[in-house]
């Protein structure tokens, strides 16, 4: 899937990069006696339906398959909600109060089922980001201040999750972690 997001991308470049050479050098400075380029109008017509045309089908192609529609039909098995504060993140079955955040511990989480997490931040902007036991990014998105994110995943392989947060937020920064397990 990724692959072929990258050669689309690249397709896409390479058509981005003939195009803009085919304009400026068809744009050059032009003598006395030319009479300036025929049909410009047409021109820029073709050129700006044939951009939106590759840009509507690469919106087209990769919009639907971002987390945040890939699961949006299904209910979740479970819910965990996440509140991030500097520097720790707090993972708990029940909401959080923000008065005093608790959490738990060694949460273990279904193999193979949707789970919701919601997502905020009780201070400053946070990234909530998990990697798999490979360091691989598996789902992010970002906690905010006053506002619940919902990310929804499908874990399909046990082991531990790390969480890390991608968004510099303080001078311990780097030790914001936490982690959970799926079996």
């Amino acid at each position: 899937m990724q692959h072929s997001i990258l050669w689309l991308f690249l397709i896409l470049a390479g058509a981005s990069i003939i195009v803009f050479t085919y304009v400026y050098l068809s744009s050059k400075k032009a003598n006395q006696s030319d009479q300036g380029m025929n049909q410009p109008l047409k021109k820029r017509f073709w050129f700006l339906l044939i951009l939106f045309v590759i840009l509507g089908i690469f919106a087209s192609v990769t919009i639907p398959k971002s987390p945040y529609y890939l699961f949006a039909d299904e209910t979740p098995a479970r819910v965990l909600h996440v509140a991030a504060m500097q520097y720790a993140f707090i993972l708990s079955n029940d909401a959080i109060n923000p008065e005093s955040p608790q959490g738990e511990t060694d949460l273990v989480l279904p193999l193979n089922e949707l789970i919701e997490f919601r997502v905020t931040s009780l201070d400053v902007n946070h990234g909530f980001a998990i990697y798999d036991a490979n360091n691989q990014l598996i789902a992010q998105t970002q906690a905010m201040p006053g506002y619940v994110n919902r990310l929804r995943w499908k874990f399909t392989s046990p082991g531990k999750y790390n969480i890390l947060c991608l968004e510099f937020c303080g001078m311990d920064h780097q030790g914001m972690r936490s982690s959970f397990t799926v079996k």
